[in-house]
């Protein structure tokens, strides 16, 4: 089975295979390519490639039937929707956008809703790589407060990393969240520890190797570097590599996003129908609000402000209370939809196609994760013909 994932390029790097199984039997590591992939030291058993086959989202995203009072055809189920930003200035200012996350994440601690907050950060040692930082303080969250645009694998051991405390949240990419909500359906310590899954607009995990060639394309030497962010110093801020001299080296959000790191996502990215986490309890993305005349996002630096969308009760409820104690600042409510679609023009262009890939990577014989359909069927009635069929062409060429 994981050999047909591998083959097939539908591996997320998620981890969680290695965390179910023992590293004995899959170790996740970054191969050449700069992804994380499993490496399969001992075969899985039937019992054990059962499992994998329920929870994997390489195989599987899966939704259970919720009652929710809200449902667009693009953005899904949602109780409510609004643009925000945290109260904190210094929140604000670290987070990537307008700090809905963060100021969500601690207010989880300060009330002692959870212990402790599961989420991704930058490795101390090796400044351009990512790794699980397990957070129970205000400082700890706003040094972790910022997008990572390299690949990361969250649950690679989420099963010891859950031991240390009683209570968490999960912060992690939609692909994450699917697979943990999944496996929480399998194993009672996850069910009953991960008590909030919190989630973000995703728009792809792009190769290591994208970061490192950006460092080499500025004359620098990567043992030089003391630090690497990708949206420091405002919304949506700069690409910025500060060396061991502490001498900085940015370059903007538009160049390192749109021409450098986003050409290289992984393959599982292209044919992703949940990028904006329907299996989370609440998730942010970028609102943006200034546009160009042809409707994109202009990019340009502003006070930082955050789309954050509640997806179940439990998370209407924390959204709720948050605002009540005011620690995020209530700026928008979102009424209509159509909104979003000019904020997030990448989401919407990856749903209203997603069809369109499915049907090329099926109609080559090849496997595709399976996915709800009511994350992308409807939304299929807003794309165009002759887009459509390009995109069916040019999955089958990318294949």
């Amino acid at each position: 089975m994981i050999a047909k994932i591998l083959n097939n390029n539908l591996c997320a790097g998620c981890g969680l295979c290695q965390s179910i199984f023992g590293e004995n039997k899959i170790s996740v590591k970054l191969n050449n390519d700069g992804f994380y992939r499993p490496n399969v030291n001992q075969k899985l058993n039937k019992s054990e490639g059962k499992l994998l086959s329920k929870v994997c989202p390489a195989i599987t995203v899966k939704k259970d039937k919720t009652v929710c009072p809200k449902k667009d055809v693009v953005w899904g189920e949602m109780f409510s929707c609004f643009i925000c930003s945290s109260s904190d200035d210094e929140i604000r200012n670290e987070a990537s956008s307008g700090g809905g996350i963060s100021a969500v994440l601690f207010y989880l601690l300060k009330t002692q809703k959870v212990s402790a907050i599961i989420h991704i950060g930058a490795s101390k040692e090796i400044p351009y790589l990512n790794e699980v930082k397990i957070s129970t303080t205000r400082a700890e969250i706003i040094e972790n407060a910022n997008s990572r645009y390299a690949p990361s694998a969250p649950l690679q051991n989420i099963l010891d990393n859950i031991k240390q405390f009683e209570s968490y949240a999960f912060v992690g990419k939609p692909c994450d969240i699917a697979a943990l909500r999944q496996y929480s359906g399998y194993n009672a310590e996850v069910k009953n520890k991960i008590k909030y899954y919190i989630s973000f607009f995703c728009a792809g995990v792009p190769s290591l190797n994208a970061t490192t060639d950006i460092i080499s394309s500025m004359d620098l030497n990567i043992d030089d570097i003391k630090a690497v962010s990708y949206r420091k110093d405002g919304w949506p801020g700069f690409f910025k590599v500060t060396d061991k001299a502490n001498r900085i080296y940015k370059l903007s959000y538009s160049l390192t996003w749109m021409k450098l790191l986003g050409p290289r996502v992984q393959f599982r990215c292209k044919i992703c129908a949940d990028g904006i986490g329907h299996l989370a309890d609440v998730v942010c993305a970028d609102a943006w609000e200034d546009f160009d005349k042809s409707g994109f996002p202009t990019f340009r630096n502003a006070p930082g402000k955050s789309l954050i969308i509640s997806r179940t009760k439990i998370g209407e409820e924390l959204v709720q209370e948050v605002l009540q104690k005011k620690d995020i600042i209530f700026h928008k409510e979102i009424k209509d939809y159509r909104d979003i679609d000019k904020m997030q023009p990448g989401q919407l262009w990856k749903k209203i196609y997603f069809l369109s890939r499915l049907l090329g990577l099926l109609f080559l014989n090849k496997p595709a994760p399976r996915f709800n359909s009511d994350f992308y069927l409807r939304a299929t009635f807003k794309s165009k013909p002759i887009t459509f069929i390009k995109n069916f062409i040019g999955i089958m060429g990318r294949t």
